[in-house]
């Protein structure tokens, strides 16, 4: 007799809604604490482990997701940073195991993506629900700080600029789910969606972040999309009152409007005095510094480690940069040019498909039947997230640490599995 444990051929309910509640408490962990993100990062990937371990195969003529194949050239996509990381490594003879394991998180999509399409969709959708926690905290962090201090809030997680760029990605995609009924209670949720969007918008700007406004017509784009391929001139109407108001709130805000003018006087100054120590001038000193390092290294980069900031002290030794652009600053405040001065060629490809490889597949199902709405929101929340990260990285280094680069990996994973229109799906899911 054999006595082995056999596996379901579906997910236990306990265990899906245990994979959807940690993948639910990413958000807030990112944004409440230095190491909870990355703890519950880890706790993330060992539950995927275990669901694919426990769910065996489905029966004969199914299957759990009929596109692997993309799925696979997604994750090949993905892995060639990691390519450019151990490449410039090795040519340079330094060994960086930080900068080696940012590079592999960013390929445990694929892991958290087998795990989640095992999960049903009306059971992983409530895992979305954990960016209004996320959008919460921010705003009682963020108010806090400004109430006791009446200046900008100095947030601790991560600096005030990737915070409230943060603050808005998760704004953006409450706005953007607000048609979906996730939970029974369609009421409560639609005014918890819409409330929370509102009060994280208001968190962003007092954060006081000039970068992220880039971002907001790709938002109003995105949104404009998922709605359908046609753009009328009604959706046109719509984009362009929607883009009118947000300029206004933003003009509405004193101290926001204070900072757009001091960038703008700055970037002036710089023109005069571009060894200037101002914010602006800061950020051109280090595209400038990057663009030298590039031109020098341009195949494997100046390598990883400490290598960046001796260039940058090599430099300011030159009079290129100031001594406290050496001192202080160990970045660009641009994800593209820092991954092409340290890992060359490789590295900035591979960062450009970071965004380009899921970005693709969610643009794609943006194509799909406006029957399946559901797909379709999903997919423009998952692609609000590769552009937002994408245009936030113009003017802040967005993969700084591997807490970003493991929610990018994360959620990247769970909004391919929600918007997959083909994938074995039961009851509601």
């Amino acid at each position: 007799m054999n006595h082995a444990l056999s596996r379901p051929a579906g997910i236990h309910p306990v265990l899906a809604w245990v994979f959807t509640v940690a993948l639910g408490l990413s958000p807030v962990l990112l944004m409440s604490t230095m190491d909870g993100g990355s703890a519950g990062y880890y706790g993330l990937v060992l539950l995927s482990f275990i669901v694919l371990a426990w769910v065996r195969r489905p029966a004969h003529g199914t299957t759990w997701c009929d596109n692997r194949r993309e799925y696979l050239w997604m994750v090949a996509g993905m892995a060639v940073l990691l390519v450019g990381v151990l490449t410039s490594l090795v040519v340079h003879g330094i060994w960086k195991g930080s900068e080696v394991e940012k590079a592999v998180r960013f390929l445990t999509v694929g892991l958290i993506l087998a795990a989640a399409l095992r999960v049903p969709r009306h059971i992983l959708a409530h895992a979305t629900l954990g960016l209004l926690g996320g959008i919460w905290y921010a705003v009682i962090n963020v108010a806090w700080l400004v109430l006791s201090t009446g200046e900008r809030p100095a947030t601790r997680q991560f600096n005030a600029v990737t915070y409230g760029d943060l603050t808005l990605l998760f704004s953006m995609i409450a706005f953007l789910l607000l048609g979906l009924r996730i939970t029974r209670f369609r009421r409560i949720e639609f005014a918890l969606k819409l409330v929370s969007g509102i009060a994280g918008v208001a968190a962003f700007l007092a954060t006081q972040t000039r970068g992220g406004l880039l971002a907001i017509p790709f938002f109003l784009f995105i949104a404009m999309l998922v709605q359908g391929r046609r753009m009328n001139r009604l959706k046109l109407l719509a984009a362009a009152l929607l883009l009118g108001m947000a300029g206004v709130i933003v003009a509405s805000d004193a101290s926001m409007r204070q900072r757009i003018h001091l960038g703008v006087s700055e970037f002036d100054q710089c023109q005069v005095a571009h060894l200037s120590d101002t914010s602006v001038c800061i950020r051109l000193q280090l595209w400038s510094a990057a663009g030298h390092m590039i031109r020098s290294e341009p195949v494997f980069g100046v390598g990883g480690g400490d290598r960046f900031r001796e260039e940058l002290a090599k430099l300011a030794d030159a009079k290129q940069v100031t001594p406290t652009v050496a001192r202080d600053f160990g970045e660009t405040h641009n994800d593209l040019l820092y991954f092409l001065a340290t890992y060359g060629v490789l590295g900035g490809l591979g960062l450009v498909l970071l965004y380009i490889a899921p970005g693709w597949l969610f643009a794609r199902r943006l194509r799909l039947d406006m029957t399946d709405r559901p797909t379709r929101l999903f997919a423009g929340a998952g692609l609000m997230i590769c552009v937002g990260f994408a245009v936030f990285g113009i003017t802040e280094m967005m993969f700084r640490d591997m807490r970003t680069a493991s929610f990018y990996a994360t959620w990247m994973a769970c909004f391919l599995a929600l918007s997959d229109p083909l994938r074995l799906r039961s009851g509601n899911g």
